[in-house]
Formats: structure tokens, sequence, C-alpha cells
């Protein structure tokens, strides 16, 4: 019995029980279902929702049967990178809890231990699906229902646009967020933006690779569905990434990108002859998010293009929140090396709205090369026949490494809630078929 043989043997036993096969569903809804289940009092109103519940299975599993598991792991490097960052967090827990407890904030520890767990939560829930989905025959199901709930998520936050859905938040992330439409996802902009995003380069992924046999239908109707709400999402930081994507998409393969060009310009099309207010909104909430903001109008023609004037215009002011912590890091050059501890915004206030100098602050330029290592680990991941996939993956990638220096979406802070699960769940089912189709 050759290595692969051996896994596909171990994975099939592993995930056999019905118990275990049912979480990971559950897991992916309670993805697009973050609105609270059950409310403590630890720090203000907390809230747990069903990921955090099913996560105590997912561990509780994940320990039981832990050698094969780091086994396997350490088999694929986009894992073994994403553990090896997650445990050196793991370790500047201690500079967190020294800094939590000398500041007089001990609940911020333990708020830091609740993000830390959600981070093994969502990256162990990606390592079961990883070995859930070796076996072909399971990918249309998990496919079906991330396409499913994603045309469902998308149908509900137009209906709470139009009035026949309310806001199904609190009060306190009514004043928080301005009252801003998400449905189940959570009320922030870029939670709504990057759910979608991630849904639409999936959708792109299969729509393009027709090996892969998934509802040919269900998938258009998601690639529409998530362009549309990322239109009225008004996150400009998703505007960016899937600018980046589609820019990638043009260079990489320019007749696919005209074939999408051309579905959504039909979609377009037949939205204006029935007088759609989709439209209308989507155009709404573009023009007051993007062109009301920008300075000067010829910006945006290309004319006179000032990237410096735009971020400055279009970045809510992270421009200055990035010189202010460039100030801070190199007035206090001892964090730069390892850091002061995941979490620990005790010293500056704030987190960067950078990815890149908020894990400097925190892990240090270890967890900064760490984290970039594994989330180029994905380039360089080889597909076979499944080169559209490949594309779609390497487009999603591109568009966070660029998008990641304007915010902390792949990260475990509490407004972002299973961003950064979903991800991981999707890169997990943009791999997967290469196995299916290598020879």
């Amino acid at each position: 019995m050759n290595k692969t043989e051996y896994i596909n043997k171990r994975s099939e036993l592993l995930l056999k029980p019905f118990y275990i096969r049912l979480v990971l569903v559950l897991m992916i809804c309670s993805y697009f279902y973050n609105l609270p289940v059950l409310k403590y009092s630890l720090k203000g109103d907390n809230e747990f929702r069903i990921y955090d519940i099913l996560g105590f299975v997912i561990l509780l599993f994940v320990f039981i049967n832990r050698s094969f598991i780091i086994q396997y792991i350490n088999l694929k490097s986009y894992l073994k990178y994403l553990n090896t960052f997650i445990l050196w967090c793991g370790f500047t827990l201690i500079f967190t809890a020294i800094f939590s407890f000398v500041k007089g904030r001990p609940l911020w520890f333990i708020q830091t231990c609740l993000y830390y767990y959600h981070f093994l939560v969502f990256f162990y829930t990606a390592v079961l699906f990883s070995i859930y989905l070796r076996e072909r025959g399971r990918y249309k199901l998990i496919a079906t229902i991330i396409l499913i709930l994603t045309i469902c998520e998308s149908v509900l936050v137009f209906l709470q646009h139009y009035g026949q859905v309310p806001f199904l938040w609190n009060d306190i992330y009514r004043r928080a967020y301005g009252g801003f439409i998400s449905g189940t996802l959570g009320p922030n902009k870029i939670v709504l933006g990057m759910f979608m995003f991630f849904s639409f380069v999936f959708s792109i992924g299969l729509f393009f690779q027709k090996q892969v046999k998934v509802n040919r239908l269900l998938v258009i109707f998601s690639i529409i569905a998530s362009i549309a709400t990322i239109g009225i999402s008004g996150s400009r930081t998703t505007y960016l990434a899937l600018i980046v994507f589609l820019c990638y998409l043009f260079i990489s393969k320019t007749k696919k990108f005209f074939a999408l060009s051309v579905l959504i310009s039909i979609v377009v099309v037949v939205g204006f002859f029935f007088n759609l207010e989709v439209i209308d909104t989507i155009v709404e909430t573009f023009e007051n998010r993007v062109v009301n903001k920008v300075s000067d109008p010829t910006l945006l023609t290309g004319t006179n293009l000032d990237v410096g004037q735009l971020y400055e215009d279009l970045g809510a002011g992270r421009n200055r929140l990035s010189l202010i912590y460039l100030k801070y890091l190199f007035s206090n050059l001892y964090i730069v090396p390892i850091g002061i501890g995941l979490n620990n915004r005790l010293l500056v206030g704030y987190s960067a709205h950078n990815i890149y100098l908020s894990l400097i602050n925190e892990v240090g330029v270890v967890g900064l090369f760490l984290y970039f290592k594994w989330l180029t680990s994905y380039i360089y991941l080889k597909f076979g026949k499944v080169s559209f996939l490949k594309l779609a993956l390497n487009g999603l990638i591109m568009a966070m490494l660029v998008t990641l220096f304007f915010g902390e979406h792949l990260y475990i802070y509490r407004p972002l809630f299973a961003i950064l699960g979903y991800f991981l769940l999707i890169t997990i089912l943009l791999i997967a078929p290469r196995y299916y189709f290598n020879k």
C-alpha cells in the first residue's frame, strides 16, 4: 500500500461516523448564519454563534484523531504553513496575557483566547473538509450547498433593501454599523462583500472548469447573485478585490474574461429592459460609496490618475492610520521582531486596518513571514487538468494580497465573524478537484 492509498483508507475510516459529517455540513451553514444563538455576560453583551458551539465537537474530534490529522496537515503545504502560523500565534498569547494583567485588563486576554479558539475551529474545519473531499462523490453535495446558501443570502439581502425583511441584528449592532443591511452574515460591509466575493470566485471556477459536474444553472445564478450583492455591499475593499481578480483573469485568460463579460452584460441589459430596481440600487450604492467620495471626478476617468489622492479619498482615513502605526512601530522597535501578542492592541489602542502592520505589532516580523508564506503557498500548487480552478485560486490570492493592505479580513477580529473560515473552505473546494483529474 503506497502513501496515497494509505491516506485515502484512513480518511474514509476517519469520517465514517455520520455525526461528524453532519457537523461539517452544519459548519457551512453556520458561516452564513452569524446571528447569536446564545448570550452570556463576560465583556458586555457577549454571544455564542452556531460555529462556537459546533467548534467544541470539531476540536474534540481532532484531539481524539490527532495523530493522523497532524500527519495529514504536514503533507499539505498550505495547511502546514497555516498550522505553523497558528502555533506561533498561540505562543504569543503569553505576551498578550502579560500585557493584559499588567494593564489591568484581564478580560482582554480572555476575549483573545476566544478569538484564538475561532482560529483553531476554522482551521481544523478546513482540514476535515480537505480530508472529506478526497472522495469525489462528496464534492457535488458540498458545492451545491454553498451555491444555494449564496443565492439565498443574496435574496435575503435584497428583500431587506426593499423593506420586505427587517434588520435582523440588535440595537447595539444597529448603532455601531448604522443599520447596514447584510442578512445573517454580520452588519459590517466587509463581511457581506467578502463572503460574496469568495462565492463569486468559487462560482467562476466551477463555471469554466466543466469537468467538475455541478448544476450549471445554480453556478450561473450564484455568479449573478454574488456579483449583484457585491454591488450593493458598498464595501470598497471588496470592489478593489473584484477589480484585482478580473484584471488577473483578463491577463491570464482573455477569452474567458470576455465570456464572463458577455454573461454579466446580458444580465445587466435584461435588468435595464425590465426596469429592475436592483440595477438602480447597485448604481446608487456605487455612486454614494465611490463616485461621490472622490474629490476630483477626473481621477476615475484615467485622464488624471493619482493613486495617492484616490487612496486618501476612498481609504476612510486608512492612509493616516497607517502612518500613525508606522510611527508607533518605529518608536517601539522592540515590538518588531516577535510582536507583543496576538490581538494585543493595548499600547496603540486600535488595529491598523492593514494586516501587515497589525501582524508586525501583534506577532512580529516572524509572524508576518509565516502568514505571508502560508498565503502565497497556494500560488505554487500544481493543478494538472483543472487549470481554471487554479486560475480562480490564484486570482483570489492576488486579490487578498492587495486588499489586505487596507484591511484585516483574513484574520480573527470580532467584527469579521466567519470570513476566515469561509475563505479556508473555498480554498479547499478549489483545490480538491485536482485529485480527481490527476491522470
